[in-house]
């Protein structure tokens, strides 16, 4: 396995450069790319200006692992307004292109939010007829999309049974799980995840959970690996079993307050226990 970290945890006011040498310094295989949520890499961002970003990861001893977007949740596929839609569509469409220019095969979609307004078979027929347009493109650009599981937050696919039936729906091999192993804290249990979708799984964020931790305010329940709730024997076993060999993507939301550059380090020394098959 490799291990990846986003562009996303770059410290603020950090170029592009700087945050690129810090994570190459900490021992990372690549870097994780944020479409609209880093100032360098927009929507708006040309072809030209994509492949110069290539370009940097390059210089930096770098390749980009996957490109990712948190636009979703804003401009969802599963919106009541066909407008909203439409751009969350055209989110996808350009993580494909920008996906090829920068030489990964793999994106991220946080696919649909069931809300109270907006409920869950609406959210499910939604999101399933988007993706069932998007596939064509995908399997075309030889790219997959990783619909991720934010069980939480989205209130949507909660169980591992429940998405694979969703993707048997969508029935596309360029359609899979980008698996979150610290989003599924009130739901389940990751390792099991990773034992019912095995080969659909195209990739793995890594964090770390505290299960019986409520939210308060800011206060987070996502946390760094080894201090949260997660089974990490039990995860390593399964990624084991299925034949899991791809990247391991650490995406922290609970940032350091000092020593920024610190959580690469450890996040990184903390990847590398999980890769070593003595773990």
């Amino acid at each position: 396995m490799k291990k990846s970290i986003g562009d996303n945890m770059i410290p603020k006011g950090w170029s592009f450069e700087r945050g690129l040498e810090l994570v190459k310094k900490a021992g990372y295989d690549g870097v994780e790319l944020w479409l609209g949520d880093v100032p360098w890499f927009q929507m708006e961002t040309t072809d030209t200006e994509v492949r110069e970003l290539g370009r940097r990861v390059a210089n930096a001893g770098l390749v980009v692992s996957n490109v990712s977007t948190g636009l979703h949740w804003n401009l969802p596929l599963s919106a009541r307004d066909p407008k909203v839609r439409e751009k969350g569509m055209k989110i996808v469409e350009r993580q494909i292109e920008t996906a090829q220019i920068l030489g990964t095969d793999a994106i991220l979609v946080v696919a649909g939010l069931v809300t109270e307004e907006v409920p869950y078979n609406e959210v499910y027929l939604r999101c399933l007829d988007a993706l069932k347009q998007l596939a064509p493109l995908a399997e075309r650009s030889h790219i997959r999309i990783g619909c991720e599981n934010c069980n939480s937050e989205q209130r949507f696919l909660l169980s591992p049974r429940e998405f694979a039936t969703f993707l048997d729906d969508v029935n596309s091999p360029a359609v899979g799980l980008h698996l979150d192993v610290g989003n599924i804290h009130d739901t389940g249990f990751a390792e099991q995840w990773i034992e019912i979708h095995g080969p659909r799984i195209t990739r793995v964020h890594v964090k770390d959970v505290k299960k019986h931790r409520g939210r308060c305010g800011h206060e987070s329940v996502y946390t760094n690996m080894f201090l949260g709730d997660n089974n990490w024997p039990a995860i390593r076993a399964a990624l084991a079993k299925v034949g899991y060999d791809g990247w391991l993507v650490a995406e922290m939301e609970d940032r350091y307050h000092y020593a920024l550059d610190q959580q690469f380090y450890d996040t990184a020394a903390a990847l590398d226990r999980i890769i070593s098959p003595k773990f």
